[in-house]
Parts: structure tokens; C-alpha cells; sequence
């Protein structure tokens, strides 16, 4: 080659999408290397003067270019702008893969030196390798759905890859609802099974496993001759046999069981066994961090228990779960904790004087929690609370409660929205007129405690209680136009970090360091605005994900509006917690604070994707209500 080929070709290496085709060659020694050869020798170099067009509208574009130095303006026939590009990003590819007529015109902003593909061999490259293809789609979500499945389908995934029936590793049995309990045992102990399924009319009824022969049986003095329906945990909740293992794990977890049944077009085929998973990889972690945490007798049990956190964190995203799975998990864990720090100081304190709910709010209520991160909780008291005669017991509840948390690693709450603030430790009719106030008169601190508590979820104690509040606040709120259009404003305040040539806009943190914000500008966007939604069409829904989707089926988001929010959020979140996870390995304290030199050049383009994805649907909500008067 060359010189000025080989300063093509060496910046080529740089460049996505061909950077990979490079290294595909170079890597594969049967590879030829005409292909390459072929692209450098066919580039050509053009130099663009400050406020020349490269492209006008109605031509046919014979290029792609590639800029090299220099920046370029993209708008459309009104001239509104569209778009703008410099050093690394194509420009023309749009109208070529549309057939050649340009409808965007683009204009340089400043001397540009760019190098031009002919548009033929652009064609020939898509045709023929699905990675530049699948990069040069025409919509950012196309480019983003395929960097997901990039990211979320590693062949060392195990639980990923498989289904659940391909991991059943022990004989089905199961029994009538009248085989006898002595029948029973004896057909489990020959197949050597621990858990037997019990039918009814050739459907699931129920679930015996070896425990509750020693507890429900023979502790009990049951006649063994007894039914086994007796014994038997009725409607066990079932996995599809097509469902994957991640999701096999997540339900188990979630419900806090060992043996979970498999059923097939409706009728059983198998029982997963935790034993099943652990033997498949290495997430045993997480059944062994939510049994351990049950069976806790202290509080120093807890610490120590919930230093393994982190590991587990990194263990998830390693396996490259779907960012949304992982934080499922890591909260599941973050709940339990919670529940049993509320059982030891009850059993402490004697029984409770009057029902009470204890609620999580924030990521925990969403179960969006990643690392560790800060308590935010509250204590909603039946009405028949009297602060005379049952205030210390409660006082002494939450302080011991939200001190063990923060002893778990689970920090205090900067804004002290913990049940320990006596703000937050209120019977209900309290509560009621706290969300009154918010709702009738949403000022800025209004907004602020709206965002943190209609994300509100019972982690122990009388669930009722804040199920009648939240059904009281959804009937407030689902149609009230001007309260809506306030928490819009509030939710398009945080803006993805974009800037005006489509880089990155960096905030400082605790170093002098900037970096990206990717909670408060990269997954906060996408859960005020999902928020949002849940409120207009009064859906219970709590998490991101489940809040998009309802608005979706009650028509309030469209298909390509959901599905594209879903995309970024995850891509979003991924990053985040692929950082968090280097972190720690580094022997870090984990943070939100992304450098952008930590990311790969796909990262960064794909991230790009996410955030403009993001801002136009804030864009879409403001048009919807009309925000600009409650700024």
C-alpha cells in the first residue's frame, strides 16, 4: 500500500463497522485480503470547504463518505436540522440503502477532509456480512436490538441458552391425590427422587418433597396411610418446559423454593431441583445467599452474608444475564435481608401491638437494585395507632431495622426517607393526606417525594394497608390531567447526556474526574418516563419494564415506542452494570460515574443510540403535555 492508504487503512481500524471486518481477516489466516485491499484502494479523498454541501437534496448519491477531520450538518427541506456529525461518523448511507436519491441535504460546519466509499462496494458489503449490515440499519433501534442479542447470548451462558427441560436430571413421579403417604415414599425412595408431583385428573394439584414428609408426617404422627393430599403443598406455582434457565432461577429465588415443577403444553413432565442449576453453573450464589439469609439468627450474620454481594453482582453480569434479570436477583437478595432484619427485631421486641406494612421504595420497590445502594423505606401504621401507647415499640422497630440495613451495607438515605424519620412512620390516614397534598398542589418537593413514593412496594407485614392506599391514589390520579403533566414536566428534567454534535456530555463526580452519569442521566430518564405512563393509565405495575408494557397494551405507548424504550433501558443499564462489575474486580466501590474511555467504540455508538431513543419519547411526553408551561 501506499502512505496515504496506509493512513486510510490504519484509520479504518478505528472506525465501526469495518474495524471489525479488519480484524476478522487478520485473525483468520484462510481469510483473503482482497476485500480489504479492495475498500482501501477504493476509497477516495475529498476535501470539503466550510459551509459547501457534500449532499443536496434530490440528487443521487454516487457516496459514502467517512469524515476523516472536520464537522458536517445534516437538515431537511425546511431546513430544520436533523443531525450532526464529525470525525468517525458515516454520512450518505441512508440514501444509498434507500436506492440512491438523497433526501437530507448535508452541508460541512467546518473544512472537512472526508473519504469517500463508491456506493457499489458499500452494497456489496451489506449483502454480504450481517455485522456491517446490521450496524448501517436504517433505525437506531434495529442497531440497538442487535447489540443486545450480541450482548445477552453468550455460548458460556448456560442458563441462558438452554431451556429448562434440557436440565432436568431427575425421573418424574408423581402420584394421585389419593395414593397413600407410605405409597408415596416408597416410589420416591426406589426412583430416588426428592420431590414427587401430585395430579389430579392428569393435572398439577400439588408438591410433596422430602421435607415435608419429616415436618407434615412424621413430626405430625400422620398415619401414613393417609392420603398424601394431606401433606402436599397445594398449586405449586409451575415453569414452562420451554422457558429458559435464567427464568427457572429468577422463580425459584423469587419464591424461595427448591424444587420448582415443569410442565409441557400443560401437563408435567419434571421437577427442577436447585441441585439442577448448581450442578449446570455457578449461580448457585444466589439460592445459597437467599437460604443462608433466611436461616440468619444476627444481625452480624446478615453483614457477613451481604458482603457477598458484590461477587454476585459480578458473577451475574459475567454469565451476561439481561441487565434486568440481574437486577431482579440482586433485589430478591436486598428483600430478603430486609424481611428477616424485621423478623429478628420483632422476635426481639415482642409482637407488633398493631398491624403495620413495612414498604420499600425506589429500585427496591422496582427491584431494579444493582450494588449496594441507600435505604429508602417507610412504616405505614394501622389507624388504630396511638402514638402514646404503641410510638416507642414502632421507634425502636424502624431504628434497629434501618441500622441493620446500614450495617448490610444498604446506607442510610441522604433524605432520611427511612421508617426510622418519624415523617415516614405514619398511620395510613396520615399517608392518605401526604399524597393528597402532592397531588392537589404539586410544587418541586412534591414532585420529588411523588417520584420516590408511587414507587411503593410491602415487604412485610399487613399488605392490605398500602394496597388500599395505592388504590386510592391511582383513582386520584389516572385522569388527572394537570397533576400528570406536572410529573411529565419533573420527568423530562433529567436529560440523556447527549450534546450537540451527538458527544457525550460529562458531569464531575466525587474526583475532579468527569465522567457519565448513567443513573440520574441514563436509567433515571427511562423510569420517570415509564412512570409516568403507569400513573395515566392507572396501572399497579412497578417495575420499568412491566410499567412500559401496560402503558403499551392500554394504548398509550405505541409498539415501536415500547419496544424501543425496553432496548435503550436495558442497553443503558448494561453498561452500567458491566462497569460496576470492573469496579469491583478492581477492588472499587461501585458507582454511576462511567469514563468514557472505559467504553469500547461499539459501546459508545450503541449508548449513543440508547440516549437519542430516549429523548425523543421525553420529547413525544412534552408535546403530549404540552410541559412547557410547567417549567
Amino acid at each position: 500500500m501506499e502512505i496515504e492508504q496506509l493512513e486510510i487503512y490504519d484509520f479504518l481500524c478505528q472506525c465501526q463497522p469495518l474495524d471489525k471486518l479488519i480484524t476478522q481477516e487478520g485473525q483468520d489466516k484462510e481469510a483473503p485480503t482482497s476485500q480489504i485491499h479492495q475498500i482501501v484502494e477504493a476509497m477516495e479523498i475529498r476535501y470539503v470547504r466550510r459551509g459547501d454541501e457534500v449532499l443536496h437534496i434530490g440528487q443521487k448519491n454516487p457516496w459514502l463518505y467517512l469524515i476523516r477531520s472536520g464537522a458536517i450538518e445534516v437538515s431537511d427541506s425546511s431546513g430544520e436540522i436533523t443531525g450532526r456529525f464529525t470525525e468517525g461518523d458515516w454520512v450518505g448511507y441512508r440514501s444509498i440503502l434507500r436506492g440512491g436519491t438523497v433526501s437530507l441535504s448535508a452541508t460541512a460546519l467546518e473544512d472537512c477532509l472526508l473519504y469517500q466509499l463508491p456506493a457499489s462496494l458499500f452494497i456489496d458489503l451489506v449483502e454480504h456480512y450481517p455485522p456491517i449490515r446490521d450496524w448501517f440499519a436504517k433505525h437506531k433501534p434495529v442497531r440497538l436490538r442487535s447489540a443486545l442479542k450480541d450482548l445477552h447470548h453468550s455460548e458460556s451462558n448456560t442458563l441462558i441458552i438452554r431451556h429448562v427441560r434440557e436440565l432436568l436430571n431427575q425421573p418424574l413421579v408423581q402420584v394421585t391425590e389419593q395414593a397413600s403417604i407410605q405409597d408415596t415414599a416408597c416410589k420416591m425412595m426406589d426412583a430416588q427422587v426428592s420431590a414427587v408431583l401430585v395430579t389430579h385428573q392428569d393435572k398439577l394439584s400439588g408438591i410433596v418433597t422430602d421435607r415435608d414428609f419429616c415436618t407434615r408426617a412424621i413430626a405430625a404422627g400422620i398415619d401414613t396411610q393417609r392420603p398424601i393430599m394431606e401433606i402436599m403443598t397445594p398449586d405449586p406455582q409451575p415453569i414452562d418446559a420451554d422457558a429458559r434457565g435464567a427464568e427457572a432461577l429468577l422463580q425459584m429465588t423469587r419464591m424461595q423454593i427448591q424444587h420448582l415443577p415443569v410442565l409441557a403444553q400443560g401437563k408435567p413432565i419434571g421437577i427442577l431441583n436447585a441441585g439442577d442449576l448448581i450442578r449446570d453453573q455457578s449461580h448457585n450464589t444466589v439460592l445459597y445467599l437467599t437460604q443462608e439469609v433466611q436461616r440468619a439468627s444476627t444481625i452480624e450474620t446478615l453483614k457477613t452474608l451481604s458482603q457477598q454481594l458484590p461477587e454476585t453482582l459480578c458473577q451475574l453480569v459475567e454469565s451476561s444475564l439481561p441487565a434486568a434479570d440481574i437486577a431482579y436477583t440482586i433485589s430478591n437478595i436486598g428483600e430478603a435481608i430486609s424481611r428477616r432484619l424485621l423478623l429478628l427485631v420483632e422476635s426481639e421486641l415482642g409482637t407488633p401491638p398493631v398491624p403495620y406494612a413495612w414498604i420499600a421504595a425506589g429500585s427496591l420497590a422496582r427491584r431494579e437494585q444493582t450494588a449496594h445502594s441507600d435505604q429508602d423505606n417507610g412504616l405505614i401504621l394501622s389507624d388504630d395507632y396511638d402514638a402514646a401507647l404503641h410510638g416507642a415499640y414502632f421507634k425502636q422497630l424502624s431504628e434497629k431495622v434501618c441500622d441493620g440495613l446500614d450495617a448490610c451495607g444498604y446506607i442510610y438515605c441522604p433524605g432520611e426517607v427511612m421508617a426510622m424519620t418519624e415523617k415516614w412512620r405514619q398511620p395510613l390516614a396520615v399517608w392518605r393526606s401526604y399524597f393528597q397534598q402532592w397531588i392537589q398542589h404539586p410544587e418541586p418537593k412534591a414532585l420529588m417525594y411523588s417520584s420516590i413514593f408511587f414507587d411503593l412496594r410491602c415487604l412485610h407485614g399487613e399488605s392490605y394497608l398500602l394496597e388500599k392506599l395505592q388504590k386510592e391514589i391511582l383513582e386520584q390520579t389516572r385522569d388527572n390531567s394537570i397533576f400528570l403533566a406536572y410529573m411529565a414536566a419533573n420527568a423530562v428534567q433529567h436529560r440523556p447526556p447527549l450534546g450537540f454534535f451527538r458527544n457525550f456530555v460529562l458531569d464531575k463526580h466525587d474526583t475532579q474526574d468527569k465522567a457519565l452519569d448513567m443513573k440520574k442521566k441514563g436509567v433515571t430518564p427511562v423510569i420517570d418516563l415509564a412512570r409516568v405512563y403507569a400513573l395515566s393509565v392507572g396501572s399497579t405495575a412497578l417495575s420499568t419494564q412491566e410499567r412500559l408494557i401496560a402503558a403499551h397494551e392500554a394504548t398509550q405507548l405505541s409498539d415501536s415506542g415500547k419496544d424501543d424504550l425496553l432496548d435503550a433501558f436495558e442497553f443503558i443499564a448494561t453498561v452500567r452494570l458491566r462497569y460496576q462489575a470492573a469496579q469491583i474486580r478492581r477492588g472499587e466501590k461501585p458507582d454511576h460515574f462511567v469514563p468514557p474511555e472505559h467504553l469500547s467504540s461499539l459501546e459508545k455508538r450503541h449508548l449513543k443510540d440508547a440516549f437519542e431513543i430516549v429523548r425523543t419519547l421525553q420529547s413525544a411526553l412534552e408535546q403530549r403535555y404540552q410541559t412547557g408551561r410547567f417549567a
